[in-house]
C-alpha cells in the first residue's frame, strides 16, 4: 500500500499477475467434483437401463392379433350353421431397447377364432420373419365351413350383435424356424 500524497488515503494495487493466485487454485478444485458428479449420474442412468431392459436376458418378439374384418355372421339372428370368414392381422415386435433382442422366423403356424368356447374359423399363419429390433405385420384369413351353433350360442350372439360388440378369442400357434 502506498500513502496518497494529498489526503493521506491509501490505495491498493493488484499484483502484476492479474489476480489472486488462490482464486485460480479454488476453481481448479471444482474440476474433480464436477467429473465425479457426471460419473455418478452416468452410473445411475446405467443402473436404470439395466433394471428396465434386463439386457442379459434374451427376448423373443411379442405377438398380438387384430380382427381387421369379418363376414358370414350377418343378419339379425345367426343361422343354425354359419360360414364365417375373419381377416386378421398378426403383429410381431422385437424389443428395441434390449441388447439381447432376438429376431424370429416362423415357418408354419395355425390360427383359430372362437366365440364363447366354440371354434368358428381356422386357418394357417403364413411364413414371416420379425427382424432384430424391428416389427412385422402379417395378414391372415381364418375360414369356417358349416359351423353349427347351439340355440344358446345363437341367442347370445344376437344380443351382443344388438350392442355392436362381441368378445372373440383368437388362438395362434407358431413354430420357429430352426
Amino acid at each position: 500500500m502506498e500513502p496518497h500524497l494529498e489526503g493521506g488515503l491509501t490505495t491498493s494495487r493488484a499484483p502484476a499477475g492479474g489476480g489472486d493466485g488462490a482464486t485460480a487454485i479454488r476453481r481448479a478444485d471444482y474440476i474433480p467434483i464436477i467429473i465425479a458428479c457426471v460419473l455418478v449420474a452416468l452410473a445411475g442412468l446405467g443402473v436404470v437401463w439395466l433394471v428396465a431392459c434386463d439386457p442379459l436376458d434374451p427376448r423373443y418378439p411379442t405377438f398380438s392379433v387384430d380382427v381387421a374384418g369379418l363376414d358370414g355372421l350377418d343378419g339379425p339372428e345367426p343361422a343354425p350353421t354359419v360360414n364365417p370368414a375373419f381377416n386378421l392381422t398378426l403383429h410381431g415386435v422385437s424389443p428395441r431397447c434390449h441388447i439381447m433382442s432376438l429376431g424370429m422366423c416362423q415357418e408354419r403356424g395355425a390360427v383359430a377364432v372362437s366365440y364363447a368356447g366354440a371354434v368358428l374359423a381356422w386357418g394357417r399363419v403364413p411364413t414371416f420373419c420379425v427382424p432384430v429390433h424391428g416389427q412385422r405385420h402379417v395378414g391372415m384369413v381364418a375360414l369356417g365351413a358349416d359351423v353349427g351353433l347351439s340355440d344358446e350360442l345363437r341367442g347370445r350372439m344376437a344380443s351382443e350383435r344388438m350392442s355392436r360388440s362381441a368378445e372373440l378369442e383368437v388362438w395362434t400357434v407358431i413354430f420357429q424356424k430352426l
